[in-house]
């Protein structure tokens, strides 16, 4: 047994620095807690740059396997406690000039003493079990970790060097899949949207060089295409229900947290009770915006998985397609067109609103059936094996958690493990 404090070589408070350039000032990323979860996805454009003096900048830029410790902040349902291990790729991303913000701290653990890997990953375990939750203290309104009383006297167990190299090496070895499907997908997603501006913005689709453009008052549009309002394209636009919910029932409804980054997680749905209309259960290929509030409202995502009794809150309007051959068309325009729903809310602050009448009346370009049909078995493969490398990472997920407290608690040998991972891969 073991604290952590004697595996540490150094371990400081991270700070957040100034907004603005200024002489004797370093740029530098700097990693908060809310963070964590996107950079260990290899999401980084959120991370925020600030200006460090330079003495803050040389005592506390961050070094590859170094963990920053969130030390502050959290919530109820989120408490302190979180930790990231800060990867080669992650430098890759941001740059060597990174630090963490003043609620957090780095731990630089000795590796003649410990994996720093394998550290990561016993504080994510513990963190998970709820181990570190008596060490998470709130006498006022910001939430603190007890870092130092934690770290002296917090036993856990710490096997021979090499099984913590194989326990962490076996335990990345599943986020490194995860990581590069992630990839896959971000190029597949890339590739339909590329096909869609090719074709529909640029009109630079198959046969393009045949067909003259036209004047019309919107701009010039290829012969044959129209402009229609999205209402005349559609079969249904509305919001959803007002829920009933119920921990008991088996039937989800989508909120807004559930649409981010162009994607439909069911991951943050909650279940319900009550029994929707027909016609506002989701169905595959329906697209789902953001209707209400600030900081979500228009943010799109299409449906292409659904299980049964699948609806939708209040606080989303359901686009559906006219016909199943222009399921990827509609999706992919109205996707692009989140900027312009986002700008479209009406109402006071706080109470902003997207109406269903306002993503009616716009007005978006509509190519010739044969051409979205066309478009629809361009891209339908890329967009249905994006769904299936989602599912995958999902499972690599589940497998991961699963594994990791009985690794460490020696419930599954390193040898089983090694072997799992190899049919995993």
């Amino acid at each position: 047994m073991t604290t952590l404090r004697p595996l540490l070589l150094d371990t400081r408070d991270g700070e957040w620095g100034k907004g603005e350039p200024a002489e004797g000032r370093v740029e530098m990323h700097v990693i908060r807690g809310t963070d964590f979860a996107a950079v260990r996805e290899g999401q980084t454009d959120g991370v925020p740059v600030r200006y460090l003096e330079q003495r803050h900048a040389d005592r506390k830029r961050l070094q590859p396997w170094d963990i920053v410790f969130e030390t502050a902040g959290g919530s109820p349902d989120r408490p302190t406690g979180r930790s990231i291990l800060m990867t080669p790729r992650a430098f890759e991303l941001l740059g060597d000039e990174v630090t963490c913000a003043s609620f957090a701290r780095f731990l630089r653990v000795d590796p003649k003493q410990a994996d720093p890997a394998f550290v990561f990953w016993m504080l994510q375990h513990h963190y998970e079990c709820r181990d570190l939750l008596q060490y998470h203290t709130q006498h006022t309104g910001v939430a603190r970790f007890q870092f130092t009383t934690f770290s002296n006297t917090f036993d856990f167990d710490l096997p021979p060097l090499d099984t913590q190299r194989r326990i962490a090496s076996i335990l990345g070895a599943y986020d490194d899949l995860i990581e590069v499907n992630r990839r896959r997908v971000a190029v597949l997603e890339e590739m339909a949207r590329g096909l869609f501006e090719e074709w529909f913005v640029r009109f630079r689709f198959p046969g393009h060089e045949s067909v003259p453009l036209v004047a019309t008052p919107d701009g010039p549009l290829p012969q044959g295409w129209s402009r229609n309002i999205v209402e005349e394209v559609t079969s249904f636009i509305n919001r959803g229900i007002a829920p009933k919910y119920s921990d008991d029932s088996e039937t989800l409804v989508v909120n807004q947290k559930c649409i981010r980054d162009g994607r439909l997680n069911l991951a943050l749905a909650r279940r319900q009770t009550k029994t929707p209309p027909a016609a506002k259960l989701v169905q595959v290929g329906d697209v789902l915006i953001n209707s209400t509030g600030v900081g979500t409202l228009g943010r799109v995502a299409q449906a292409e998985e659904v299980p049964q009794g699948l609806t939708v809150d209040s606080h989303v309007t359901i686009v559906r397609p006219a016909c199943q051959d222009d399921r990827d068309y509609l999706g992919l325009l109205l996707l692009s067109m989140q900027q312009t729903f986002e700008h479209l809310g009406a109402g006071s602050t706080g109470q902003t609103e997207l109406s269903r009448q306002a993503v009616g009346a716009q007005v978006v370009p509509w190519a010739p059936k044969g051409l979205r049909t066309s478009f629809g078995a361009a891209v339908r493969p890329m967009r249905a094996l994006v769904v299936k490398l989602i599912r995958q990472n999902e499972r690599l997920a589940e497998s991961r958690d699963l594994l990791l407290p009985r690794l460490l608690s020696g419930q599954l040998s390193v040898e089983a493990a090694e072997r799992d991972l190899e049919l995993a891969a």
